[in-house]
């Protein structure tokens, strides 16, 4: 019997655990001690560099990872990805200048991008849809302890060690990942005879890059280069992919209405929990003169309804073996919730409300699309979902720059008065709400109910 045959499907979320933790920290340990890495290595503007070139590489080599570890089986591609993610983080705390940093956050990248994307198919691989749910429950669990972590390490080690630490601590930890997978995981290192879509990858990658520069504010060349270089790019993508003997996005995907409509709702869950981290924590401390501790406190609010939620899904989904109510009442608390943000009102009531919704939908939407995916698409499938949730951040923080700006005159932030700065706010949740709406009636109409199966 191969290592890893037989084990339990909590012997197996034990095992990928650890590499959840790794790709989910790695966003946001960098963020408090980057005022430091600025001073240290003379960075200047080009310092939001550090955080932007590790999410670009991360996302773009995101459905590569997938379609990968579906030919040459997922063990080989989590080795690969630990094994530039090590490579990466040792390279970061040994720079010594703001370009040998960010060329090893793109080596960083390059491996972290397969971490969270192989965690979630390795977990489809195993456990049944029916049971899903409730491993979603931990996952969102472990994602909550790392986001609310990770600023605190990165603050805690640049204040008493040295901001290097935040990519030092890197190196234990990956290795005992690197273990952990290996002793547990040798029964999902199954290969198939494909001949892999190379141009297609790299096509696919560049689309992606493209796509994140043009909605990133500080991209290194004008907005309608960049569109034109994407139009074109999307171009041959899909060129390619209609030659392709095995494209790198399989045709059979774009069949399956409920896997479709599930990535779109995933990427619309992404925008509206993107606008409330991002923005609320602002309005604090803009409008309202609150410190970045006290806001960081509330914020605490939203992440634990959202782990409630999801663990609360996660039980309730095993034991029913249904989905779509529970996708339509999280929109329906979103959406509720971010109208009584817009009004000013009930605001702890209202992050517990929008923390709550969003946590039903995400263990949800994970097991829609474990029942819908064949198991030699599951690689490519559950990555390209979870690229949806990637873009869905970047999305969301692009349109919610715009509503917030909408209504307010041209000037510096600094020049708006308390009440063109609200007006900027209500703004943005009013239509962040209207997004929310949305996404309640497309689970209405265009989400199926479908019983989960029991097997994986």
């Amino acid at each position: 019997m191969p290592p890893g045959a037989g084990m339990s499907p909590k012997s197996v979320f034990a095992s990928v655990a650890l590499v959840i933790i790794l790709g989910s920290l790695e966003k946001s340990i960098v963020t408090t001690p980057l005022p430091l890495i600025g001073q240290a290595l003379n960075a200047g503007a080009a310092l939001t560099w550090v955080v932007t070139s590790y999410l670009l590489a991360a996302t773009a080599v995101l459905p590569v990872y997938g379609k990968l570890s579906d030919q040459f089986g997922r063990l080989r591609l989590l080795n690969i990805g630990l094994g530039l993610f090590l490579a990466g983080s040792l390279a970061c705390a040994l720079a010594q200048s703001l370009p040998q940093l960010l060329a090893a956050r793109v080596l960083q990248g390059l491996g972290g991008g397969g971490l969270i994307a192989l965690a979630f198919t390795v977990i489809a691989d195993t456990i049944p849809p029916r049971e899903v749910g409730r491993y979603q429950g931990y996952i969102s669990a472990v994602y909550a302890v790392s986001s609310i972590a990770g600023p605190l390490l990165g603050g805690y080690f640049a204040e008493h060690l040295s901001w290097r630490w935040v990519f030092w601590i890197n190196l234990p930890l990956g290795a005992l990942a690197l273990w952990l997978v290996n002793r547990h995981l040798g029964h999902l290192n199954e290969r198939h005879a494909r001949r892999f879509d190379w141009p297609g990858a790299l096509l696919l990658m560049l689309s992606t890059t493209l796509l994140l520069l043009l909605l990133s504010p500080d991209a290194p060349l004008p907005g309608h280069w960049l569109a034109g270089a994407l139009a074109a790019t999307l171009t041959l993508l899909l060129l390619r992919e209609r030659q392709a003997r095995d494209p790198i996005l399989p045709p059979q995907l774009a069949r399956q209405s409920g896997y479709l409509v599930s990535v779109l709702l995933i990427l619309i869950a992404q925008m509206l929990m993107f606008a409330l981290l991002v923005y609320l924590p602002l309005q604090m401390q803009w409008q309202e003169g609150m410190g970045p501790a006290e806001s960081g406190r509330t914020m605490v609010i939203f992440m634990a309804s959202i782990t409630a939620g999801a663990f609360s899904a996660g039980k309730l989904i095993a034991r029913r073996g249904r989905y779509k109510g529970f996708v339509l009442t999280g929109f329906a608390l979103a959406a509720l919730a971010l109208w009584l943000i817009h009004l000013g009102e009930a605001a702890a009531l209202a992050l517990v409300l929008a923390g709550l919704g969003l946590g039903l939908t995400l263990p949800a939407l994970s097991v829609v699309v474990q029942n819908a995916l064949l198991p030699q698409d599951r690689g490519i499938g559950m990555s390209l979902f979870n690229f949806g949730r990637e873009l869905g951040g970047a999305l969301g923080v692009a349109l919610c720059a715009i509503l917030f700006h909408l209504p307010l005159p041209p000037g510096s932030l600094a020049g708006y008065a308390r009440e063109e700065l609200s007006l900027g706010f209500a703004t943005t949740y009013l239509g962040m709400a209207a997004l929310a709406t949305l996404a309640m009636l497309l689970t209405l109409l265009a989400l199926r109910r479908r019983e989960l199966s029991p097997h994986p």
